[in-house]
């Protein structure tokens, strides 16, 4: 049975003072302050050189080329690992747990097996869960540093629907691979000249015959890379215009350098399909306000009894209110963050507020006051603006699916430039490893 093993740092050693280093293991880099080991790049380059045979590489480049790629992977997951600890972000044993469930049932393993599997492959199952751990956490950080600042207009979100799906047809998709060649954040021109020459000398090595694969593990500065710059399936407008020529590709060809921000990108086409014309699903969404009053995790039963009666009173006084009123009677003694808009929460669905609340919320009819609802959160009082059914092909039942797309879209280019900059804002020295270390690693020139 063939297990999708997670290719991601192991650890690394924390050295108070680099000149003890000889007690210990060479020291390829320093990070911050945090060593890397030439025997985790040697370690790593093993890996590496493993992996491209397996997938069937005919040559490889020298060994130091190869250490010095495996090194720089160690320096962005270092990089990473600091920065979420600088965050607060961390990942529990559970979420661990979770994940390695999750794994066994994607790949039909009886629950608990995975281990055995593992030893079996050569894989130590501690190694395993802490390269998982450092996964899980690489990707939250990704999704609080990169994801969540993307921010898609309302504009370019109806844009693309007015282009693509509101007049429903059949939709040609494209599966994508990169090769990712990335500049510094204020690159200079011969930076620039010199990364497009290596984008291109790449793109040759494509055309005289060497896979877009194991370039992509070669030489792509991308996240993506270990996977072979695999990038998905990608529909006609969501990527930004500058790829656009992309769309114009047959199955197996490789993209001119394109340009961006961040870099320069070669793209292949990895495969082409056509789908029925795809249709949001209909819902029933409403549009409320509320005032929430909170109750003091340490208050007596006498406290809580207090605060009930006060919020039942407002509820009795709201009964017959109007939305004017009731947004007023919100910004004086609501609690809430909403407080200031007079309690209004705009239009939302089932599944988006907590399940006591929506079930209150839902029963009421436009117009309608709620007496009081208790949540986690404390004691609401509801009034039902409006209600509206969402038709399947309209924008609003489609915007949450566009803004997803359209902001993957956009990670292909942040995501290397928040790379970059992690980089040049982190104080990294090199050194040499020496003879017998597994690796010919010299520090770069400066």
């Amino acid at each position: 049975m063939r297990i999708l093993t997670v290719l991601i740092m192991a650890g690394v050693l924390s050295v108070p003072q680099l000149t003890r280093a000889e007690t210990l293991d060479a020291i390829a880099a320093s990070v911050n302050g945090k060593a890397i080991d030439c025997s985790e790049v040697a370690s790593d380059t093993n890996t590496l050189i493993k992996s491209l045979k397996q997938a069937g590489a005919k040559s490889l480049p020298p060994r130091q080329d190869l250490a010095k790629r495996s090194l720089d992977a160690r320096i962005m997951e270092l990089l990473q690992q600091q920065d979420a600890k600088r965050l607060d972000i961390s990942v529990s044993n559970d979420e661990v747990a979770k994940a390695i469930a999750n794994v066994e049932a994607s790949n039909n393993i009886p629950d608990g097996q995975l281990p055995e599997i593992l030893k079996a492959q050569g894989v130590d199952f501690s190694d395993y869960k802490r390269k998982l751990r450092d996964r899980l956490l690489s990707s939250r950080l990704i999704n609080i540093a990169v994801r969540d600042k993307i921010k898609i207009s309302e504009e370019s979100m109806r844009e693309y629907y007015r282009k693509h799906l509101e007049h429903p047809q059949p939709i040609r998709e494209l599966r994508l691979s990169q090769i990712f060649i990335g500049l510094p954040q204020e690159p200079t021109p011969q930076q620039v000249a010199k990364a497009k020459v290596k984008a291109e000398m790449v793109r040759g090595k494509w055309a005289a015959g060497q896979g877009f694969s194991e370039l992509a593990q070669l030489y792509s500065d991308s996240p993506d890379a270990k996977q072979g710059g695999d990038l998905g399936w990608h529909a006609v407008g969501t990527l930004d215009s500058r790829f656009a020529s992309i769309f114009k590709l047959s199955q197996g060809q490789v993209s001119q350098p394109i340009r961006s921000p961040a870099g320069f990108h070669l793209i292949q086409v990895t495969g082409i399909r056509t789908s029925a014309p795809k249709l949001g699903k209909a819902y029933d969404e409403i549009h409320a306000r509320h005032i929430l009053i909170k109750i003091p995790d340490d208050a007596d039963a006498a406290i809580r009894a207090k605060i009930m009666l006060r919020a039942k009173t407002i509820a009795r006084d709201l009964q017959h209110s109007t939305d004017a009123q009731f947004a007023s009677r919100a910004k004086e003694v609501s609690q809430g963050p909403s407080a200031d808009q007079g309690g209004d929460l705009g239009w939302f669905r089932r599944g988006t507020m907590v399940k006591a609340f929506e079930d209150a919320a839902f029963a009421l009819k436009p117009g309608q006051t709620s007496g009081v609802v208790q949540s986690p959160f404390g004691l609401h009082i509801i009034h039902l603006i409006a209600k509206r059914h969402v038709d399947p092909n309209s924008f609003q039942a489609h915007r949450d699916n566009i803004e997803q797309q359209l902001t993957d879209a956009r990670m292909q280019e942040e995501l290397p430039r928040w790379m970059a900059r992690l980089k040049s804002e982190a104080q990294i020295t090199y050194y040499a490893c020496p003879p017998g270390s597994g690796v010919t690693l010299n520090p770069p020139k400066p």
